[in-house]
């Protein structure tokens, strides 16, 4: 920081950047539907007229523990999908900040990590400890973080509502 501050001040803000979003995450409504191959109940109605199959497929999907959606076509168009993608994607982020912090306290000699027996920080130093494992946090949240925003940005849009 700027000016000097405390390690559980600079913990708690991470703690409570990733409870906030883990809050968004949870807030995302799953919804579901069963209203037909291009959400109009056609078969359904074709095959049992006398059912009300509007309040029949709210009842069915609110059992599952999902929220219904009412108006679909042939998918259910994945919106909240991508509301809990990028949600993920800002929980990933804090991480990746967090990584690269304590990679850096770490390199200031901060932090001290654990020399573990059989480990082999590098072929011209082997006492050396390198901070591999929040290198390789970095490195995969990033890669969730481009899955994360490709199915985000690519689910909601249905080719001709397939």
């Amino acid at each position: 920081p700027a000016t000097p501050s405390t390690m559980g001040k600079e913990m708690a803000n991470v703690a409570y950047r990733l409870e906030r979003q883990f809050k968004q995450i949870m807030a995302v409504e799953i919804l579901g539907k069963i209203n037909g191959a291009v959400g109009n109940y056609n078969a359904h109605v074709s095959a049992y007229p006398e059912v009300d199959w509007h309040q029949f497929s709210e009842e069915f999907v609110t059992s599952l523990g999902l929220n219904w959606n009412p108006y679909t076509t042939q998918i259910e168009p994945h919106d909240y999908i991508a509301e809990l993608f990028y949600a993920m994607a800002r929980f990933n982020t804090i991480l990746i900040d967090f990584d690269r912090d304590v990679w850096g306290y770490i390199s200031l000699g901060h932090f001290k990590q654990r020399t573990v027996a059989g480990e082999i920080g590098s072929s011209t130093m082997p006492h050396k400890v390198n901070p591999i494992d929040f290198e390789n946090s970095e490195g995969n949240l990033g890669l969730a973080n481009a899955v994360f925003q490709h199915l985000a940005s690519k689910l909601p849009i249905p080719r001709w509502q397939r």
